[in-house]
């Protein structure tokens, strides 16, 4: 006799005494799920992205040239550094290319902050009205979203909680640091959608441990791959001024 698949009442039942997901565990999950969406939003955004983002490294480029030859040139004269800062920040040059970086800069972000979120309304507000009331990365943590009595939200309610979630960016994160505060954890966009995110285990896993710190180690390797980048165009730029003048 064939045993029935569990219907979608008893897949959730072990939700009934899940405790309050931790900041690191929805902190994990996010960064799961951020980096199954974001490929594919940039991927729908770049015929919008190509050209600025040509535009955009071009003006840093020029702007790193012109800090360096500008640099060189008051080495030449013998200016000091005071001289130097003042040079510099009333020089028209640079106030344009700042200003172009800033153009460029935003045409650059927009259409993939849009794709990103209409993409992230769709996965996230079909996962958490799932069944499984979870996204993919909440799902691997164990993670769940629910309303207070740990019921599995509507539509609407999923999208106010993810369309809250912009007022947690907002606030420079300040919003997502608030799920730290024991005992609920809450964010500002679980507190104005009246939601909850419930864990069925408390910590994190080995595997998500090592998932953040290679995040981690991949932004510093990042962080640090731009920095030579942009003192080598700077640096060519400062030994043309001073062996080459002219």
């Amino acid at each position: 006799m064939a045993v029935p698949a569990p219907s979608a009442p008893a897949a959730t039942a072990s939700f009934t005494n899940a405790g309050p997901a931790g900041f690191w565990q929805r902190a994990a999950a996010w960064s799961l799920d951020a980096a199954l969406v974001a490929p594919f939003a940039g991927w729908l955004a770049w015929p919008w992205i190509a050209a600025p983002a040509q535009a955009w490294l071009d003006q840093v480029r020029a702007l790193l040239q012109h800090t360096g030859q500008t640099m060189g040139a008051a080495i030449i004269d013998g200016a000091s550094l005071p001289r130097l800062a003042i040079t510099l920040l009333h020089d028209p040059a640079l106030h344009q290319a700042t200003a172009a970086i800033r153009s460029a800069t935003w045409a650059m972000v927009w259409p993939a902050l849009l794709a990103c979120a209409l993409l992230g309304a769709i996965y996230h507000v079909a996962g958490e009205c799932s069944p499984w009331q979870a996204s993919p990365g909440k799902r691997l943590l164990g993670l769940h979203a629910a309303d207070r009595r740990g019921r599995r939200l509507g539509t609407g309610r999923a999208l106010a909680r993810y369309s809250a979630g912009a007022l947690s960016w907002a606030t420079l994160n300040l919003g997502h640091l608030m799920a730290t505060a024991a005992p609920e954890h809450l964010a500002l966009h679980d507190r104005c959608s009246d939601t909850r995110v419930r864990a069925a285990r408390t910590g994190l896993p080995r595997w998500a441990r090592a998932w953040l710190v290679l995040l981690a180690i991949a932004g510093l390797v990042a962080s640090a791959w731009l920095a030579q980048a942009a003192g080598t165009v700077m640096q060519a730029a400062l030994e043309r001024a001073l062996f080459w003048p002219g």
